[in-house]
C-alpha cells in the first residue's frame, strides 16, 4: 500500500495558539446564549415545528446536527452550516412518525454565490393524524356542580387535524480568519468562520368542531461555524481531517403566535432556544471507512445532549447510529456520483417512526 504524504498544519506553538482562539470563541458563543436564556420563559404552543426534526442523516446521528455542514436541510439545525455546501443542491424528505400516527416533510435548495456566500430555502410540514376531541366542561363550575348534564363522560365527540408549515430562507458567509505561520510551512493553516441567518414564517391550522382556527409566526435563528483543518493530503488534495464547532440560537425576536379570528386574542410566546455541538470528521479510510463522530447539547425546555457516529465504506455506503437523549436513532445512505439516498429508524417515545427517507441531487 502507497503511503500517503500529509503535511501536519499544527506545530506546538500553533496547535496551543488555535485552542485558545476556539476556547475564546466557544466560550462567548456559550456566556452569550446562557444570557438570552435566562431572559426567556418556557410556554409554547403545541408540537413546535422546530422540535420535529429534519434532514434524514441528522435524524439518524441523533439530532446531533448543529456542528454538521452537509447539505441544504442543515440550515435548519444552524443558519451557518450551509456556507461549506459549495454545490447547488435540491433536496426531498418524507417521513412517517409515530407509528404512522404523523406525517413529515420538507423540501430544500442551496445557491452558492460569490465571495463565499450562499443562500438556501427550505419548506418543512407536518400533519398529525385524526386527534381525538373529548367532550369539553360547558359552564361555570359552579353550574356543572348543580347540574349533572353539564359534567364531562369522557366520551368522544369526534376528531380534528393539525397541520404546520414553515417557510426559512437563510443566508450565510465564510470568513477566512488569518492564522500566523513560520516562513518554512507553504501552505496555510485553513481556518474558517460561518455566520448565517435563518428568516422563518410560520402557520398551523387546526379544526375542532369543524371550525377552523389558524396561527401565524415570523421569526429568526442565528448561528455560527467554525472549521478548523488539522492535515492535507498532497495526492488526494484534500483536507483529511477536520474539526467542526458549532451554535445556534432560535426565535431569537421574541414574537409571539397570533391566533387569527380569536374571541380572545389568543396568542402563545413562542421561546428562544440553543443548540451547541462539535464533529470531527476523518477521510483517512481508518478501519476501511471515513468516520464522522458528532455530539450536541440543546437548550430549551431542559439541557438535553445527543451524540451521533457515522461510518462510510467505499466512498459510497454509509451506515448511522445515535442517541437523541433518550431515543435510539440508526440509518443508512448511499452515494453515487451526485446522488444521495438516505434513510433512518427511530425509536420515538410516543412509538416507533418506522420510515424517514430523502433524495438529494447536487450539480
Amino acid at each position: 500500500m502507497q503511503k500517503k504524504n500529509y503535511i501536519c498544519f499544527v506545530s506546538r506553538f500553533e496547535m496551543r495558539y488555535c485552542i485558545r482562539i476556539l476556547q475564546s470563541c466557544f466560550l462567548s458563543i456559550i456566556t452569550f446564549g446562557s444570557i438570552a436564556f435566562c431572559q426567556t420563559t418556557i410556554l409554547r404552543y403545541a408540537v413546535e415545528l422546530d422540535q420535529v426534526p429534519a434532514s434524514c442523516r441528522i435524524a439518524a446521528l441523533g439530532d446531533a446536527g448543529v456542528a454538521v455542514p452537509f447539505d441544504a436541510v442543515s440550515v435548519f439545525w444552524n443558519p451557518a452550516a450551509h456556507s461549506f455546501v459549495d454545490k447547488y443542491e435540491i433536496s426531498g424528505e418524507y417521513a412517517r412518525l409515530y407509528g404512522d400516527l404523523s406525517t413529515h416533510g420538507c423540501a430544500a435548495v442551496n445557491i452558492p454565490l460569490q465571495e463565499q456566500m450562499s443562500v438556501a430555502a427550505m419548506y418543512v410540514r407536518f400533519q398529525s393524524g385524526a386527534i381525538s376531541q373529548w367532550d369539553s366542561l360547558p359552564g361555570t363550575e359552579a353550574e356543572r356542580l348543580n347540574n349533572p348534564s353539564m359534567r364531562a363522560d369522557g366520551s368522544n365527540n369526534g376528531y380534528f387535524y393539525n397541520d404546520q408549515n414553515m417557510v426559512t430562507l437563510s443566508l450565510a458567509k465564510v470568513f477566512s480568519v488569518p492564522i500566523p505561520r513560520p516562513e518554512t510551512y507553504n501552505y496555510p493553516l485553513p481556518m474558517d468562520l460561518s455566520a448565517g441567518i435563518n428568516f422563518k414564517e410560520f402557520w398551523q391550522t387546526l379544526n375542532p368542531s369543524g371550525k377552523v382556527r389558524m396561527g401565524m409566526n415570523v421569526n429568526c435563528d442565528a448561528g455560527l461555524m467554525l472549521r478548523v483543518s488539522l492535515d492535507y493530503d498532497l495526492q488526494a488534495k484534500q483536507v483529511d481531517r477536520e474539526v467542526y464547532i458549532g451554535a445556534t440560537v432560535k426565535d431569537i425576536l421574541g414574537t409571539e403566535v397570533v391566533w387569527l379570528h380569536s374571541p380572545d386574542n389568543y396568542q402563545e410566546t413562542v421561546d428562544l432556544s440553543q443548540y451547541y455541538g462539535i464533529a470531527y470528521i476523518d477521510k483517512t479510510h481508518l478501519l476501511g471507512a471515513n468516520w464522522l463522530v458528532t455530539i450536541a447539547m440543546e437548550r430549551s425546555y431542559e439541557t438535553t445532549y445527543h451524540c451521533g457516529i457515522e461510518a462510510q465504506v467505499f466512498n459510497m455506503v454509509a451506515l448511522r447510529l445515535g442517541v437523541s437523549e433518550n431515543v435510539f436513532t440508526c440509518g443508512a445512505g448511499i452515494t453515487y456520483k451526485n446522488y444521495s439516498l438516505d434513510y433512518a429508524f427511530r425509536f420515538d417515545d410516543v412509538d416507533y417512526s418506522p420510515i424517514r427517507i430523502s433524495l438529494k441531487v447536487s450539480f
